[in-house]
């Protein structure tokens, strides 16, 4: 730099001799002017290099360094090192990077800064996405949890939600096939609320309500937030009563261009299997005749070599007005069993532009996936459990074909999934477009337009070797079905805020609109001269060509909503916070006569450590109180229920030999249907204690829902039909929530941190009739057959959702028949099971809903190694546990049998019955993942960072059930601990990793 000032001092000096002479023309004025210019600009600037570190020593890659009060800067290499102009001695640099507190440094003097950032230790400068908006979490007036993509847990999943699985408190997430890549998990927020108007949550992606989880990849997504309190999602309107889930991908970082490789294989071992008998025990406790195989039905299924590879790529980067992010995956993998296969890949663009001085933004995403799903049956597994282990596989005469097996319910697991192909093709597309202009600095508008696409073409085919042709004489059935989903959003937002003084104001306010389109086609067809077409020539089969048969249809509907939106946020000096929204939509679902609905919410928060009592106290840094009221609707039942319909009743043939299409009314016409209605309340607790190494909040809510969905009886004559769909009765939901997040140990080279989330939920049914209709009890979930036991649920008023109904177990008698207590009341009077009355001898034998949710996560760091340890369990339910029911009696003739029938059931030589003694405690403690990872020092020019390591999912489980896996039993919906029959295998998965950054 001196240099190149001395050169310009030289060249002055030479110009200004030269005017003294006289010689000087136009160019030499200018070439003066230029270089005294250049001489004035140095002589006030500067450059000041530096480096930034991490706690440990390690330059940090990609901060922020900003020149206080200016909109220059730049941002670190990949050795955290940096060059920046500033003006003069007096200029301040502030250094911000993700996870670590920001720091403000004066330059003074120096040329060459050495910087350290600490790890943030408090998440409540984190700023959480909120609907149409977002808020820094220290200052949520309501109950929103939000996980960052740091805190998900590792490896592969086949759904988002399942990444954080206990780690929302509130937040029941279940998935009974764990395994099955292609199926996805059930969530549930604040328990169970509707009877026929939906459980599930609703999804936002990017702003986007009504996404759809299966277009992102997992590693796309920055965070996922919950709002669990009517107060938070009532900005959703009639979609926000079972909780909002808003998901938030990945975006670019102004700086430089980065890669990122983030790779794993994984693979599938059986954890548990049933403990059924042996071919050799089967034929000594004389089960069955001889049939001269020896097959263990359930390892036939199994597929010991499973594998599964996930590859992930991103680049991302751009400059201070043009960011850009892309990514793209492949994932494969092949199920535990002998049919299962998922293959997908896709892309995920999004951008930022920033035009006119910043005053107008353009963003976007661009999203396109292609998936190939091949499913399996999860009812083979249990005809596996029972079929006799001396039948062959194969056809002994012609071990070409499959040995066909005849019966009631009875048929050969393996022919079923390898004798047909059943599977689908899915192509999921987003396109979104965002403008805002920012008209002043605390004025703006954006626009958002937003299309989602989804196309399934489901494929089915039943080789002439399939038991069903087989049976039927047929030679092949082919069916394709075509379904088409497109969704449109378009929203108009305004935002205002304005700040005096201690007064902080925001204003939000919009209007938007969304319309779901859902269309589809299918044809069927049956035997075709061969197998080789497989379902791709259906025209070819002779069995449409019979009179009357069509072998195809059609289907096509739409639903349509709008809605004006506002919100109001006031925040007094830090202290005082207040929030005020205001929906008012209107859905084409609903009847004419209640299309428009209004969705107020109110909320409110109090930082008591403001008080002068405890401000700047170091054990207490924060404490706020949280009150929160607000209304929010259900509205997932079909569409057109409100409208009076005409369906199909059949083809007949008329006076002339023809088949006509027959119609005719098919429901009740109702226009005053409208959306259930949900009213909660929240009291809150947010803290953070020893300098926010101890964080956390406490909820305790209630929600009463009113009004609720659901078909009930009416009389033929003044309606066409027996049944109707109206809104009658109430619900409620009530519960308290913990989660805490505690720093135990934070040192530069050990790092321990530890996070705990409870809750305690219960729902009840409160009432389910007014003057105009009356709700009669309601049975649910009838047992399979053989045996026809009954339903297992019953509905009443007054009774907690998902309790169990059945008879109260009183031993055997000494024929070992099953005693029941007479009346439901233990210690009555004992009666044969077989001579019970099932209208006054059964009552309420517990509630398949857990009421209390822990879990436990654990992160450990030392150097280079980090490990995670993390554990959930369940308590205080019951699991109907029909394998214990259907296997484990000896008096089910002709099929194989668990070990418990000539064990803990012994005693019993009756059939089976529904009473308590086959409801299990469902209580349960798991390992639920492991990870174990390494962050080497790579020496390698272009390699910023780079991390290995190895994960296990399912390690132990600590359960007195006796079933497969307690954590694999649903808890959602009405019928919650419904040990089912067809159980997915269960697996223990190892995974191993590697994520490069370049």
């Amino acid at each position: 730099m001196k240099k190149t000032i001395y050169f310009h001092e030289q060249a002055s000096r030479s110009l200004l001799k030269r005017f003294k002479t006289g010689v000087f023309s136009k160019s030499a004025w200018l070439a003066l002017l230029l270089s005294l210019c250049w001489s004035f600009t140095f002589a006030q600037s500067r450059q000041v290099t530096g480096t930034v570190t991490d706690a440990k020593g390690e330059g940090l890659f990609n901060v922020n360094v900003r020149v206080k009060g200016t909109t220059s800067g730049t941002y670190t290499d990949a050795q955290g090192k940096f060059k920046v102009s500033v003006a003069d001695n007096a200029a301040v640099l502030v250094f911000t990077y993700l996870g670590y507190e920001a720091k403000e440094v004066p330059v003074g003097e120096a040329s060459d800064l050495k910087i350290d950032l600490k790890e943030s230790l408090s998440q409540l400068t984190d700023v959480v996405v909120v609907g149409y908006g977002s808020v820094q979490k220290k200052n949520l007036t309501n109950a929103v949890t939000s996980i960052s993509s740091k805190d998900f847990l590792q490896g592969g999943f086949n759904s988002p939600l399942a990444q954080i699985e206990g780690k929302v408190a509130g937040v029941a997430v279940s998935n009974t096939a764990a395994a099955d890549p292609n199926n996805g998990a059930q969530i549930q927020v604040r328990g169970v609320g509707s009877i026929g108007a939906g459980f599930e949550p609703l999804i936002v992606i990017d702003g986007m309500p009504g996404g759809d989880l299966r277009n992102i990849a997992q590693q796309d997504i920055e965070s996922i937030s919950v709002l669990k309190d009517a107060s938070a999602a009532a900005i959703y309107g009639t979609r926000g009563a079972n909780g909002v889930i808003l998901v938030q991908t990945k975006k670019g970082r102004a700086g430089k261009v980065t890669l990122t490789y983030d790779g794993f294989a994984e693979h599938d071992a059986v954890a548990s299997k049933p403990d059924i008998l042996s071919a050799t025990e089967f034929l000594a406790k004389q089960r069955d005749t001889d049939r001269g195989a020896r097959t263990n039905w359930y390892d036939e299924l199994i597929r010991k070599d499973n594998f599964g590879v996930n590859h992930f790529l991103t680049v991302s980067g751009g400059s201070e007005n043009s960011i850009f992010r892309l990514s793209g995956n492949f994932r494969n993998k092949t199920g535990i069993d002998i049919a299962t296969e998922r293959r997908e890949y896709g892309y995920r663009a999004n951008f930022q532009q920033r035009v006119l001085d910043g005053r107008l933004e353009f963003s976007g995403n661009l999203s396109q996936r292609v998936t190939k799903e091949e499913y399996t049956n999860y009812d083979a597994f249990k005809m596996a459990v029972k079929l006799n282990p001396t039948l062959p596989i194969m056809d002994p005469n012609n071990p070409l074909m499959y040995n066909t097996l005849q019966g009631f319910d009875t048929y050969n697991p393996v022919q079923n999934l390898k004798a047909r192909e059943n599977g689908a093709d899915h192509k999921y597309s987003i396109i979104d477009l965002n403008i805002r202009l920012n008209l002043l600095k605390n004025l703006n508008t954006e626009l958002k337009l937003a299309r989602q696409g989804h196309e399934r073409l489901g494929r089915e085919y039943h080789t002439s070797k399939s038991a069903e042709s087989v049976q039927n004489n047929r030679t092949g059935r082919a069916r394709l079905q075509n379904e088409t989903w497109e969704d449109y959003t378009l929203e108009w937002l305004g935002n205002y805020s304005l700040r005096v003084d201690k007064h902080d104001i925001t204003v939000m306010g919009g209007y938007t609109y969304q319309e779901f389109n859902t269309q589809g086609f299918n044809a069927e067809n049956m035997d075709f001269i061969s197998d080789a077409f497989s379902y791709n020539n259906i025209g070819t089969g002779a069995w449409n060509l019979q009179s009357g048969r069509l072998g195809m249809g059609s289907w096509k509907s739409k639903e349509k909503l709008a809605a004006f939106l506002g919100r109001v946020t006031y925040n007094y000096d830090d202290t005082y916070f207040f929030t005020g929204s205001l929906r008012y939509e209107a859905n084409g679902k609903f009847g004419s006569d209640n299309r428009w609905g209004l969705f107020p919410a109110l909320s409110g928060a109090w930082r008591i450590s403001n008080l002068g009592a405890l401000r700047g106290n170091s054990a207490i840094n924060e404490l706020k109180l949280r009150l929160s009221y607000g209304v929010v609707g259900r509205s997932g039942f079909p569409r057109y229920t409100a409208l009076a319909r005409y369906s199909a009743y059949g083809k007949y043939r008329d006076d002339n030999g023809e088949w006509i299409q027959v119609y005719g009314p098919g429901n009740n016409y109702n226009p005053v249907l409208q959306w259930e209605k949900a009213v909660a309340y929240n009291l809150g607790v947010d803290f953070g204690f020893f300098q926010n190494r101890l964080t956390g909040s406490i909820d305790v809510f209630e929600r009463q829902s009113k009004e609720l969905l659901d078909n009930y009886d009416v009389p033929v004559g003044a309606y066409l039909h027996d049944r109707m769909f109206v809104n009658v009765g109430t619900a409620s939901s009530r519960g308290v929530e913990l989660t805490t997040n505690y720093n135990v140990v934070n040192t530069s080279k050990f790092n321990w941190t530890t996070t705990v989330t409870g809750s305690y939920i219960k729902s009840k049914l409160k009432s389910w009739s007014n003057a105009q209709y009356t709700g009669n009890i309601r049975y649910l979930q009838d047992l399979p057959s053989p045996g026809n036991p009954g339903p297992g649920y019953r509905l009443e008023p007054g009774i907690e959702l998902g309790s169990f109904w059945g008879y109260k177990y009183a031993g055997v008698d000494d024929q070992g028949r099953i005693m029941v207590w007479k009346d439901g009341i233990v210690g009555k009077e004992k009666i044969l099971g077989s001579t019970a009355s099932s209208g006054t001898d059964k009552t309420y034998l517990g509630h398949g809903a857990p009421h209390y949710e822990l879990s436990w996560g654990n992160t450990f760091t030392y150097g280079a190694l980090d490990l995670s340890l993390y554990f959930r369990g369940r308590f205080d339910y019951k699991i109907m546990n029909l394998y214990q029911m259907y296997y484990g009696l000896q008096a089910e003739p002709g099929i194989n049998l668990l070990q418990d029938a000539y064990g803990r059931n012994d005693h019993i030589k009756s059939p089976k019955l529904i009473t308590d003694y086959f409801l299990e405690n469902g209580d349960f403690f798991r390992l639920d993942n492991l990870v174990l990872g390494w962050s080497p020092k790579v020496p390698i020019k272009y390699v910023n960072s780079f991390r290995i390591y190895g994960a296990v999912r399912n390690v132990f489980t600590l359960t007195k059930y006796t079933g497969l896996d307690p954590a694999a039993v649903g808890i959602t919906g009405l019928t919650p601990g419904y040990g089912n029959l067809d159980v997915y295998p269960i697996t223990r998965t190892f995974t191993f990793g590697a994520q490069v950054n370049f």
